[in-house]
């Protein structure tokens, strides 16, 4: 009898744990995606990056990662240009109590582009901000960042295609 038991325990117990394994009702196949541009600290942490930028410096390099999200890294080079987006800086500025102004041209170099190489997720933009040209006074300053063009073979994010770097000066 105890054996008979265990006997029926056992098949109870395989027969509801397979039964799990058909559910496909709930199963998103992720292998078909396509490529999407991102920005991962945005996706990761926040809209707002803090970059410090040292007052006596001529030029302070920070970087800024973009990623590309897929199931498996590109198999080509993929070309991600970015601008400086007033309109996000606008956008963000209704959601805070204390509004960003927006750098100064003078006041940094952006590339327009980053190229992501094939096999690689990351490619990194190294934004140059010139100390010297930094106001000291009228801020606080920030420099948004928008992902604006991509190949066709790749998305924009919806939801992380934007950084706001808000420039902190220290002596």
């Amino acid at each position: 009898m105890n054996n008979f038991l265990k006997v029926v325990v056992a098949a109870s117990v395989a027969i509801s744990l397979s039964s799990c394994l058909k559910d496909d009702e709930h199963f998103v196949d992720f292998a078909g995606s396509g490529y999407v541009a991102e920005i991962p600290y945005v996706a990761n942490r926040s809209i707002l990056k803090r970059d410090t930028v040292s007052l006596g410096a001529a030029s302070t390099v920070r970087p800024l990662d973009i990623n590309i999200a897929s199931p498996n890294p590109p198999t080509e080079a993929i070309q991600v240009g970015v601008v400086v987006d007033p309109a996000a800086l606008t956008a963000y500025n209704k959601t805070i109590a204390k509004p960003y102004t927006l750098l100064p041209a003078t006041a940094y170099q952006l590339p327009a582009s980053v190229t992501i190489n094939p096999g690689n997720r990351i490619g990194t933009i190294n934004i140059s901000y010139v100390g010297g040209q930094v106001p000291t006074t009228g801020g606080p300053y920030a420099l948004p960042v928008t992902i604006q063009s991509v190949p066709s073979n790749v998305i924009i994010s919806a939801n992380y295609r934007t950084q706001i770097l808000a420039v902190v000066m220290v002596k």
